[in-house]
């Protein structure tokens, strides 16, 4: 195989830290080459750095497919047939799949200059479809989409008119959102590209994914390359101590439930959506998972159990109080507290700080005498950051600089510092590297411990193993089964997903 891409010396520094040090990399083509980390550790700077988005520092150099290619400059990139699918995506929330992928590859014109939109329409269904969505509505606005048809959408509109200049496609944890069956949709049309001869840089924090897809891997630690081998060479522990530099001591998160005699969380008859009919239990004390592939109805859970979208009907119960439909400051005043899904939208502010949005979910802590003490906000901010090991320069920095995963952390204390009696987290670990989801697992059994109610929804079947005390699955919008003790692995929750399926479709 030939080296496809080579980078030598990539160095990016930035006020008070050095994200990469003197970085190496090989890609060759025909294979997919994976780069893994911590958060923090640069593989998100080394990405920005080959779309544009950063200059590298001087005395990096970089060729593809025999070239010469500036780092750093986005149009010198795609000219060289690079296509990237970022974390974040770069969809824009108030179009349609049509206009976001039209907008980002162009669009069809007729006579006298007008856009055909039937014509783009026609690409768009089946620049999807290729990549074996058949079923994503084109014409509603990003935002009603649910995560894993996002994530077609910015596939479609990566691989449009590529195919004559096809060389690199970067991929950043693209299966973020993505359940099991859409996981293997994606790993179809990427050994598709590589039978083209085309190179993928696939950055995930899911192992399993990497050592399934992968041919070959980088690992990054504190901005420096650590070492690049081959897939085959490794296992998970071996990976893992690269990663983190000694070996991760495992717990057992599922720790016995402290049941109460009044349900921390009670959801009656909801329904609205994909959503037929969800009645559910969660005591204080007990973690319970809920499973589903796209479509089940999964993804409206969370969002309909804590207000953040309005339900037709139903109702939802808080340690004996019934919440308003549609009414987050309800289910706050009541003592839920929640992580959504979709960090970047829902989550965070991006141009805030660190303290700001680790704190504003309750400000009235820290007022006194008729002003906010900033400085007793800062203090009670560095008990956390201290707490979860979030990797920031300090209090003051706007979150957006943070990665992913320290955002995440920051969104968790966010929740855990209200103290919640009942504890509903959406994809929780979504974007975040191994060590941290190992934390955040802790924490998630800690907050059970203290005699939280906590309600898991994830596509992450692994985590929700670990985590879960039970786990429902979801089928055609309702509650199908429940699995717990030993029948509650991995295989198992797959397994049901996919035979409730069959059997609500035969």
């Amino acid at each position: 195989m030939s080296k496809l891409l080579v980078v030598r010396d990539l160095t990016k520094s930035f006020p008070g830290q050095v994200a990469l040090d003197e970085f190496d990399i090989e890609i060759e083509a025909g294979r997919t080459h994976a780069l893994v980390g911590q958060n923090g550790s640069g593989k998100s700077t080394f990405i920005k750095i080959l779309a544009g988005y950063h200059e590298p520092d001087p005395g990096s150099s970089a060729r593809l497919a025999g070239h010469d290619l500036r780092l750093g400059d986005g149009e010198a990139a795609k000219d060289a047939g690079v296509r990237f699918v970022h974390q974040d995506l770069g969809l824009v929330d108030t179009l349609n799949a049509v206009e976001n992928i039209s907008m980002g590859v162009g669009y069809t014109t007729g006579r006298f200059g007008r856009i055909n939109w039937q014509a783009d329409r026609r690409r768009a269904v089946d620049g999807l479809a290729a990549l074996g969505f058949t079923d994503v509505p084109v014409d509603v606005p990003i935002a009603a989409l649910a995560p894993s048809e996002k994530t077609a959408v910015a596939l479609a509109r990566a691989l449009d008119g590529w195919e004559d200049n096809a060389h690199l496609l970067v991929l950043d944890e693209p299966t973020a959102s993505l359940p099991g069956a859409d996981v293997e949709r994606l790993f179809r049309a990427i050994r598709l590209l590589k039978e083209r001869g085309v190179a993928i840089l696939y950055v995930s924090h899911h192992l399993d994914e990497v050592f399934e897809i992968a041919d070959d891997v980088t690992v990054l630690r504190d901005g420096v390359r650590v070492t690049t081998e081959s897939t085959s060479d490794l296992d998970h522990e071996r990976l893992i101590e690269l990663m983190i530099g000694h070996r991760l001591e495992h717990v057992d998160h599922r720790s016995v439930a402290r049941v109460g005699e009044t349900a921390g969380l009670a959801v009656e008859s909801i329904r609205g959506g994909t959503i037929a009919d969800l009645d559910l239990v969660v005591q204080p004390g007990e973690v319970v998972g809920v499973a589903g592939i796209t479509g089940s109805g999964r993804e409206l859970v969370a969002p309909f159990i804590t207000g953040q979208a309005p339900s037709e009907s139903g109702n939802v119960v808080v340690c004996g109080t019934s919440i308003p439909n549609y009414d987050p400051h309800a289910a706050i005043s009541a003592g839920m507290a929640f992580v959504p899904a979709d960090r970047a939208t829902h989550g965070i502010i991006p141009l805030e700080s660190v303290t700001h949005n680790l704190t504003l979910a309750d400000v009235d802590r820290n007022w006194r005498g008729g002003r906010l003490r900033h400085r007793d906000e800062r203090a009670e901010c560095l008990e956390w950051i201290d707490r979860l090991q979030i990797k920031t320069a300090g209090t003051g920095v706007p979150i957006a600089a943070l990665s992913g995963g320290n955002q995440q952390k920051v969104l968790f204390g966010r929740s855990l510092r209200l103290t919640p009696s009942v504890l509903v987290l959406d994809e929780p670990t979504s974007g975040i590297d191994v060590k941290a989801k190992d934390q955040i697992l802790q924490l998630i059994d800690q907050a059970a411990g203290d005699g939280a109610a906590v309600l898991v929804v994830s596509t992450d079947t692994d985590e929700l193993v670990q985590a879960a005390h039970r786990i429902l699955i979801m089928v055609g919008g309702t509650i199908v089964a429940e699995l717990s003790g030993a029948d509650m692995t991995t295989e198992n929750v797959e397994r049901a997903q996919l035979q409730s399926t069959k059997a609500t479709t035969s």
